[in-house]
């Protein structure tokens, strides 16, 4: 004698017992964020002033601005879409920003060097001809 079927068994043959494994799903970065990622474009300035001054309790209460992503990925192999997204947000299509570029200019000053009443010469900070830069060292 057979054993009783199961409710909604159709008498077709046995499934694979053995399940596929699983893939890991892919880890994010710690730091990925929408707010670092390369792909999303961030609320207006206006909106983040009003956040700021509502979370310092000034004016009236505004909601978390929100930029958007035209490539938000929420599962890894689906599907990208568009998404309004805050800046905290995460998704697996997270690609940091590059670096920028540090600005010269910043920081340095016109110097003037001297010697008795005489000028040596004048220009921008770290432009200074080597024969002053080595009087600096005291050997």
């Amino acid at each position: 004698m057979t054993e009783p079927r199961p409710i909604g068994h159709n008498n077709g043959p046995p499934l694979d017992d053995e399940r596929p494994a699983a893939a890991e799903t892919p880890r994010l970065p710690y730091d990925a964020a929408c707010a670092r990622c390369a792909h999303w474009t961030p609320p207006s300035e206006r909106e983040e002033s009003d956040y700021r001054a509502w979370t310092g309790g000034y004016g009236r209460r505004v909601k978390e601005p929100s930029g958007h992503c035209f490539r938000v990925l929420h599962r890894p192999g689906g599907p990208t879409a568009f998404a309004g997204t805050m800046g905290r947000s995460r998704c697996f299509n997270f690609e940091a920003k590059a670096d920028p570029e540090p600005d010269r200019r910043s920081g340095r000053g016109f110097v003037t060097i001297w010697q008795g009443d005489k000028i040596l010469w004048q220009g921008t900070e770290g432009e200074e001809p080597a024969q002053f830069r080595q009087q600096e060292l005291d050997l």
